[in-house]
């Protein structure tokens, strides 16, 4: 992916994106800024980063009635190639449309477009400007495996949370989560996600 592109003439607008992943409790949500010419792929490689996720499984996109995903799990699973398209191609008057990822735990996210604003050249795009709470563990079991994870840390000391915090690498904070650090690694993976348009 090419950090910048000449996709318009004009000055894009930058969509306010407010990702929360559903059924979570308390909930794990963020929000980005990004521009509204971003491409489909890049915009599941800027959830993937912003979320926590790892991307290691297959996601699709569900954006007015239609299904998006990369070339080889669309001709597989018969949706829509999202190659070559920009979350504005497909947007429309929409403002809410759906990310799942990993279709064993099905991870919904609810993506909804909170604001429309004006580009600022004062700032580095994408961005991540807030958020609560870590993504849960890749391969954990979905909604059901996330609850009974976070129940076990939360209990006594004992052989399953210490086999649990073995697998999870020794640590894991279901409470945290840091936009500071989402924005330094997008910087220093030099922003492949088509930002600082100007």
């Amino acid at each position: 992916m090419a950090k910048k592109k000449t996709i318009s003439n004009r000055t894009p607008k930058v969509f306010e994106l407010t990702i929360t992943l559903q059924d979570t409790s308390p909930l794990v949500w963020r929000k980005i800024l990004t521009h509204e010419f971003i491409a489909l792929d890049e915009l599941h490689m800027l959830i993937q980063i912003t979320m926590g996720w790892e991307n290691s499984h297959l996601f699709d996109f569900r954006i007015n009635k239609k299904i998006y995903a990369d070339r080889e799990s669309a001709l597989e699973m018969n949706t829509l190639p999202m190659d070559g398209l920009q979350l504005c191609d497909v947007l429309g008057d929409t403002k809410k449309f759906i990310y799942t990822y990993d279709f064993g735990d099905g991870w919904v996210h609810e993506i909804k477009v909170s604001k429309t604003l004006d580009h600022d050249p004062r700032m580095n795009y994408p961005a991540c400007i807030g958020g609560e709470n870590a993504c849960p563990p890749e391969d954990c079991g979905g909604i059901p495996g996330f609850e009974d994870l976070k129940s076990t840390l939360a209990g006594k000391e004992s052989q399953e949370k210490d086999e649990l915090l073995t697998w999870l690498g020794g640590f894991y904070n279901p409470t945290t989560f840091d936009p500071n650090f989402v924005n330094k690694y997008l910087l220093w993976t030099e922003n492949d996600l088509d930002s600082d348009l100007t």
